[in-house]
């Protein structure tokens, strides 16, 4: 049986550019767990589609420090 997907918006206002989204989806979407990840840099959010048996919000956030772009 699939594992039950969670998912989360986060604010992250730092997003202003195409290349910030690439960014973002390959350092998020490289995570285990995380299915799917739709940054935009015109509403300023991520949102996440993933696994919390795998992968942790707080490990999400972090990754997106490290890359860069802190959430709020």
């Amino acid at each position: 049986m699939p594992a039950t997907l969670d998912q989360i918006t986060l604010n992250v206002p730092d997003i202003s550019c195409g290349h910030c989204e690439l960014t973002i989806k390959e350092e998020v979407g490289a995570l285990g767990g995380v299915s799917n990840v739709q940054p935009s840099n015109v509403t300023k959010t991520v949102v996440i589609e993933f696994d919390p048996t795998a992968v942790s919000v707080e490990t999400i956030r972090s990754t997106l420090a490290e890359a860069g772009y802190p959430a709020s």
